[in-house]
């Protein structure tokens, strides 16, 4: 077995320690690349009057607060994450998270999850990447008060393809995505770089959204289904 790990360099190398304990060989080709975006001062004076905060990544967690030059004051609000890692992020920063699903990490359970929680007068803000999912905030849009989402990093093509050849690809016999901006860059790399993907290869899939997407473009390649796309899900799914 051979793990091609595709998303962003700290989780990439956080996951390929994991396998190596494992005694699984796995390389490294990032296929994100996280850039923290300037929020404006709307965009404080927003979370400042909203009583619900949103972080739907652990790079909206860390892009947001490495970035502020003010302190801000989480603990009369309510806070929700996506997922632990984001969770546990949060928590790194003397921030308690009040609403998580409890498996399947996605806009979807956490969506479940915030509404289970009856807030009074709810004033959301949502944390996000630039790009990402709209889904928390059209729905929650319907029947709340949503501010404009928070825009803390972009998502960027990878640089330095030229460390991914053709012949390491005949090598590698699983390939992480976690998510569909992982794919999508996937997909450009091998347009870029004129490399075909054998039947053989199995795909490790973050959730199953993630999973039908990979469908279209790989019908034939085996495709497994992890629980959420944390490294440690993803791991239990290798594994399994």
């Amino acid at each position: 077995m051979h793990v091609l790990i595709t998303r962003q360099i700290e989780q990439s190398k956080k996951f390929s320690s994991l396998l190596d304990c494992e005694g699984i060989k796995n390389s490294i080709f990032p296929l994100i690349r996280i850039k923290n975006i300037r929020i404006k001062k709307t965009d404080i004076d927003n979370i400042k009057e909203s009583n619900c905060i949103i972080f739907t990544s652990q790079n909206s967690v860390t892009s947001l607060l490495e970035g502020l030059e003010e302190n801000l004051d989480f603990n009369a609000k309510t806070i929700a994450a996506i997922g632990e890692s984001t969770k546990y992020l949060l928590n790194k920063y003397n921030i308690n998270v009040d609403i998580v699903p409890s498996s399947d990490f996605s806009s979807e359970s956490l969506l479940v999850e915030i509404k289970k929680q009856n807030i009074a007068n709810p004033k959301y803000i949502i944390i996000k990447g630039l790009g990402g999912r709209t889904h928390l905030h059209d729905k929650l849009s319907i029947d709340n008060f949503v501010y404009d989402d928070v825009n803390t990093y972009s998502r960027n093509f990878p640089e330095n393809l030229d460390k991914l050849t053709l012949n390491t690809m005949s090598d590698f016999t699983h390939i992480c995505i976690t998510s569909v901006e992982v794919l999508n860059n996937f997909l450009e790399t091998q347009r870029i770089l004129k490399f075909k993907i054998s039947i053989d290869i199995v795909f490790i899939s973050g959730n199953e959204r993630i999973g039908y997407k990979i469908r279209e473009f790989f019908p034939k390649n085996k495709i497994l289904i992890s629980e959420n796309p944390t490294n440690q899900a993803m791991l239990i799914t290798i594994l399994s």
